[in-house]
């Protein structure tokens, strides 16, 4: 082993959270090193739709309109079916605030060559291998092909998804009891215009255009029903037996996968806390309900955002400020999160969702609400008002 290296921040994941804090530190002048455990980007299953305030706060960190336009592909609308065709609505997006389909592989290597650029050390094909905090300095044990590295940053951000070794070792992490999900995603060459998000019984499918000519599928069902499908089929197999129930996505059966179809097991995530001693959680490491909404993105570049001005204060000498981040990140989102926890609820009980929307279908105020408080254009609260629910209901 090497001997100990300082620094004032170490992010654990290079992603786009990852990323994107350590973008806003180094625009600050903060000496940030990002370990990613990749060597580089490769698909994994993480979500690809996203709501349309995605490309402001990408274009904020300073990637250039001709960067977007390759990476980001516009939805301008998105139908909500039931499986069997009996109930459908189309959400529309209209320009400028068309959702976004991610190239996720290209954007994570723009992201990282964006950091490069101003001054951030990123270290690919790095595992970290232990990480202590609550001490005085935070302790982190890297591996890398050159050996073992011990660095003590001065703030460790966990950027590193729902098993963020960051959230366990400092004891944050929260046992799932509800909701527990699994998902399957993946590409295939297939052209479409609108998104789709697809509701069976007990699962659900989003269908999202992204650049390439292509569409990313995203099958999500409850961890114990998943594992029991793949246990009788490989994951493209269980994708394709989802996609036989839809009514009339025939032709995406026969569409050709660009890569294989990739699992997140689990895939909810809680925490107790987002922040603490010498420790910043982002991004789903902060905590991860569901896909259902196109959180994801949005939320990991928001929360690295609110961390990166968090923790310039905090080495500033504003001993309150990672505590403040703490509060201010679950204020923003806890209207979304109660949103999504409904929408969980909806999913549990398909009559209820076909009757909410043939409704939303009839009525444009509700679906045009409904449609903002999903993307992030107007507050979740919107949607969770009593008169809402009982409007949507009746």
């Amino acid at each position: 082993m090497s001997g100990t290296l300082d620094v004032e921040v170490a992010v654990v994941g290079g992603g786009p959270a990852g990323a994107a804090v350590a973008c806003h530190l180094a625009a600050a002048g903060r000496e940030v090193v990002v370990f990613e455990r990749l060597a580089k980007p490769v698909w994994r299953a993480c979500g690809v739709y996203s709501s349309p305030l995605t490309r402001r706060q990408l274009a904020r960190l300073g990637l250039t309109a001709d960067q977007l336009d390759r990476l980001i592909r516009p939805i301008p609308a998105m139908e909500v079916s039931i499986v069997d065709g009996g109930a459908s609505c189309q959400l529309e997006y209209p320009w400028p605030n068309e959702a976004c389909g991610i190239d996720r592989v290209r954007l994570e290597q723009a992201l990282l060559d964006l950091i490069r650029g101003r001054g951030v050390r990123v270290f690919e094909g790095a595992v970290v291998r232990s990480v202590e905090v609550g001490r005085s300095s935070p302790t982190l044990t890297v591996s890398q092909e050159s050996g073992v590295a011990r660095w003590t940053p001065r703030v460790v951000v966990g950027a590193d998804g729902p098993a963020s070794i960051v959230a366990r070792e400092s004891g944050v992490a929260r046992p799932t009891k509800w909701f527990k999900r699994g998902a399957l995603t993946g590409h295939r060459a297939y052209q479409a215009e609108a998104a789709r998000m697809v509701i069976g019984a007990g699962w659900y499918m989003g269908i999202a255009p992204v650049p390439g000519q292509r569409v990313n599928l995203g099958l999500v069902m409850g961890e114990e029903d998943l594992r029991s499908r793949l246990r009788q089929g490989d994951p493209a197999h269980v994708v394709n037996g989802a996609v036989r129930a839809i009514a009339g996505a025939d032709s995406l059966l026969g569409a050709a996968a660009t890569d294989v179809v990739a699992s997140h097991l689990p895939l909810v995530h809680r925490v107790r806390q987002t922040a603490g001693p010498g420790f910043v959680l982002v991004g789903d490491a902060a905590g991860f309900v569901d896909p259902l909404s196109g959180e994801g993105l949005h939320r990991a570049l928001a929360s690295a955002e609110l961390a990166a001005g968090a923790i310039g204060d905090h080495l500033g000498g504003d001993r309150l400020a990672l505590q403040e981040y703490d509060r201010r990140l679950r204020a923003r989102f806890r209207s979304k999160d109660a949103l999504s926890w409904a929408l969980q609820l909806f999913m549990l009980r398909p009559e209820l969702a076909r009757r909410a929307i043939r409704r939303l279908d009839r009525d444009f105020a509700l679906r045009s609400t409904f449609a903002a408080a999903l993307a992030d254009l107007a507050p979740a609260t919107t949607v969770l008002d009593p008169r809402f629910v009982a409007r949507l209901l009746a």
